[in-house]
């Protein structure tokens, strides 16, 4: 029997990976991921969908996305319940890796979502590098770091989207530095408000080099950009 995406999501309160005010927003925080489909170039790489011109993208099925630090599920767990696309998972820690696979059973989604338990860097090295069409972040790391993570990830075209931390104005692209991004193959193409929440979505347009990502320490000690 399958249980609704807000039911897990109050699991996640209980297991102590979400506040109960986040489990509450939770749903429509994620769903604000999807809400790119205005920004320059956003469509034409892949054929994907904004049906109504709301602006909210549809992955194609055959799309493979990647979020980054599930945790408590917000956004990947809940966006794989509002796409069609297979999702990769990834967490580095062993009990809320527990926790994902468990939600993932429980809400039928075996068969196109996968849980990795591992440190991004690794993913970011290992068999998805280059296979994303789309990485979601939320609270991940600092602005430098969840670039050069996501990055590696991506195929010509792909995005990365990003949540922005709730004290942030509207127009943070001071955030996500140019000269940094153009290290690591993004271009930034602008971010959104859903009167909630703030998002920001960057396009890769030239290979990621083989350097990147470097170790997370590295990352952190001396960053692409500080944002």
């Amino acid at each position: 029997m399958t249980v609704t995406v807000e039911e897990i999501l109050d699991r996640a309160v209980l297991e102590g990976y979400l506040t109960p005010a986040g489990a509450a927003e939770g749903p429509a925080h994620s769903a604000g991921f999807l809400r790119f489909g205005l920004l320059d170039g956003a469509l034409s790489p892949f054929g994907w969908l904004d049906p109504d011109s709301s602006g909210v993208v549809r992955p194609s099925a055959d799309a493979l996305a990647v979020d980054l630090g599930t945790g408590g599920g917000i956004p990947g767990l809940v966006l794989a319940t509002l796409t069609t696309c297979f999702w990769v998972l990834v967490d580095r820690g062993e009990r809320r890796g527990s926790f994902l696979r468990w939600a993932v059973r429980r809400l039928g989604l075996g068969d196109r979502v996968e849980v990795v338990v591992a440190d991004a860097v690794e993913v970011g090295r290992g068999t998805l590098r280059g296979k994303a069409n789309l990485v979601t972040a939320r609270g991940f790391a600092p602005p430098g770091p969840t670039a050069e993570c996501g990055a590696p990830l991506l195929m010509p075209g792909g995005f990365l989207v990003v949540s922005e931390p709730p004290d942030s104005t509207r127009d943070r692209a001071g955030r996500w530095e140019d000269g940094g991004l153009r290290t690591i193959g993004l271009e930034d193409r602008g971010g959104w408000h859903t009167g909630q929440a703030g998002y920001r979505a960057m396009q890769m347009v030239t290979d990621c080099p083989d350097r990147f990502p470097r170790r997370f320490s590295r990352q952190t000690s001396d960053p692409l950009f500080r944002g």
